[in-house]
């Protein structure tokens, strides 16, 4: 092989080897945010959620739209996570977390802080708190 063929595959080869190298930063790039949000009216009978939106602004006009009534409101906003949505006869409570079972106890949490008769009840059974849950929306990076 001449010296310009030698020369033309050790460019070729280092190239290759740069852009594997650099290429592969991109690989262990941290992950992008997954935003949610959930809007409601002010009876709470009107909803809107939205998830997975690339940011928060992007999640809470979703939410909104969706809601589509007047006087709808952000009520709560997450990010790489969980949002779990339990009531009881006397309050809904909201509760979000890095997973579905943190998200879940966080709501059951604020259900007994949200009904007094339900303070002494053990945090995390749904059956003595009284409670049950609607509903539990996961963005689809959480852990």
């Amino acid at each position: 092989m001449s010296f310009m063929g030698k020369a033309g595959l050790a460019v070729a080869a280092l190239g290759l080897a740069a852009g594997s190298v650099l290429g592969a930063g991109s690989a262990n790039a941290v992950p992008l945010d997954q935003w949610g949000a959930l809007a409601l009216d002010a009876e709470w009978s009107n909803v809107g959620r939205a998830v997975d939106y690339p940011t928060r602004a992007e999640a809470e006009a979703a939410a909104l739209e969706q809601c589509a009534v007047d006087g709808c409101a952000i009520e709560v906003t997450w990010a790489n996570g969980c949002l779990a949505l339990v009531e009881n006869a006397d309050y809904i409570a909201w509760g979000k977390g890095a997973d579905r079972a943190e998200a879940e106890r966080e709501a059951y949490l604020a259900l007994t802080e949200g009904t007094p008769q339900n303070l002494l009840v053990n945090v995390g059974s749904s059956q003595l708190a009284g409670g049950s849950l609607i509903d539990t929306v996961c963005t689809s990076n959480a852990g």
